[in-house]
């Protein structure tokens, strides 16, 4: 999942962080990470978890994309984190208008809510973290096997060998009674 689209709707749809949205590979609480003015929100990939293949002949499987969204909240009021947490259903709502049911792309299923939870109070800062899903599943056209196929020669004949089962064995003897041999370039 493009988590830079992510990003995009909660500057454009989250008022509260005034553009101070952005994207990180992990989160860690580092003081370089609080140069934006708070609150300010990061997004950051979380798992991606697969059911198996639903296909025996070729490839289906649901892949379910995780992302977080690290809300960090001025704590410097409340070193108990009372008001900061207040403040965590207000931005939770916000949230909720901005991801949910959105269809990331033609890909995605609608963004879900999956639960939230505290990740660091201190005296200066009150990390929660909101996690969201979203589904999609991966076809057949995205794996080498298509590849694969496509790379093949069209299909220019078929030849079909015939053996007769013997009523007495009621298996076949071994020896082709007869034999056919199909173009199919030549059939329209």
């Amino acid at each position: 999942m493009k988590l830079s689209l992510v990003i995009a709707a909660l500057r454009l749809r989250c008022p509260v962080f005034v553009d101070r949205v952005a994207g990180a590979a992990e989160f860690k609480p580092l003081p370089d990470v609080g140069k934006f003015s708070l609150p300010c929100a990061w997004v950051i990939p979380l798992d991606d978890n697969t059911g198996d293949n639903k296909s025996q002949t070729d490839y289906w499987q649901e892949v379910t994309d995780g992302f977080a969204v690290v809300v960090v909240f001025s704590n410097s009021t409340d070193e108990r984190g009372q008001s900061s947490y207040d403040a965590v259903e207000e931005i939770r709502a916000q949230l909720w208008q901005a991801l949910l049911g959105w269809e990331i792309d033609e890909n995605y299923h609608p963004i879900q809510y999956d639960g939230g939870t505290l990740l660091e109070l201190n005296r200066h800062a009150l990390y929660y973290q909101f996690e969201f899903s979203a589904k999609r599943e991966i076809s057949v056209e995205e794996t080498r096997q298509w590849d694969d196929l496509q790379a093949l020669e069209e299909l220019a004949s078929v030849g079909i060998d015939i053996d007769f089962i013997r009523h007495d064995t009621q298996k076949p003897d071994g020896n082709i009674e007869h034999h056919i041999e199909i173009n199919l370039s030549d059939s329209e």
